[in-house]
């Protein structure tokens, strides 16, 4: 049996001018649909959410930057920090000057705190004085 043999019947049929007016149904349909419109909380957390992580972030890091030398130095007692000075190679008083962290105010006030000296300007003046004898004989 070949192909040619096979009678031709027409199974599925049309309406009357069904494809005449298919594109305008389909245009209508096309047309009536509208969009979907989604909920809010999903923009809320598309575009909200990882911006506040972001400034929260931002925040954290700010604020661990922000202090400085001197404000870590503030929260150190003095007798743990010249102990510190001591044991280790010795920072001069002039190197801790020149590196601008204390000035000499603060740096008279952390030698006077750990010698305990409480001596007036006279007292030094004959001090510096006699030392001044000594060192020209």
């Amino acid at each position: 049996m070949k192909l040619e043999d096979i009678p031709k019947k027409e199974i599925f049929t049309a309406p009357e001018g069904y494809f005449d007016t298919l594109p305008g149904v389909i245009q209508a349909r096309v047309a009536k649909q509208t969009p979907a419109i989604r909920p809010v909380w999903r923009y809320s957390l598309r575009y909200a959410l990882p911006a506040v992580v972001l400034f929260a972030a931002g925040i954290l890091w700010y604020t661990r930057q922000a202090s400085s030398p001197q404000d870590i130095l503030e929260g150190i007692a003095t007798e743990e920090l010249m102990s510190y000075l001591e044991e280790s190679e010795g920072l001069s008083t002039e190197e801790l000057l020149d590196t601008d962290l204390l000035d000499t105010d603060d740096a008279q006030a952390i030698e006077q705190e750990v010698y305990h000296l409480d001596l007036d300007d006279d007292v030094l003046d004959a001090i510096e004085d006699n030392l001044n004898d000594l060192n020209s004989l």
